[in-house]
């Protein structure tokens, strides 16, 4: 169901043709989720189980709070980077290798 919510929010970016990464995409999804109140499952789950804490050099850490909150974490950026992979192995399906003689 998250992974779900997270894959039809990634695919609207790969509609706009962006060059943000999926990881990139990820940590936006999660800040918004995690800015706004709660108002489905997804969201309390999401609420329930991971933060975004600024560390002291000022950076935005996300982790989880529980060992659930862990699987969930992981499952979201092995999503993200399977995408990422898909995204690259269709790249390199729709290039001729003269393409690489242009390099």
């Amino acid at each position: 169901m998250i992974i779900k919510a997270f894959a039809t929010y990634l695919q609207s970016f790969d509609k706009e043709k962006t060059n943000k990464t999926s990881l990139a995409i990820l940590y936006q999804w999660l800040r918004e989720i995690l800015s706004s109140s709660p108002d489905d499952n997804v969201k309390r789950v999401i609420h329930e189980e991971i933060v975004i804490e600024k560390n002291n050099i000022g950076m935005f850490i996300i982790h989880a709070k529980s060992n659930s909150g862990k699987k969930l974490l992981e499952s979201l950026y092995n999503f993200a980077l399977s995408y990422e992979h898909q995204k690259f192995t269709r790249w390199v399906h729709k290039i001729n290798p003269e393409d690489f003689n242009n390099i």
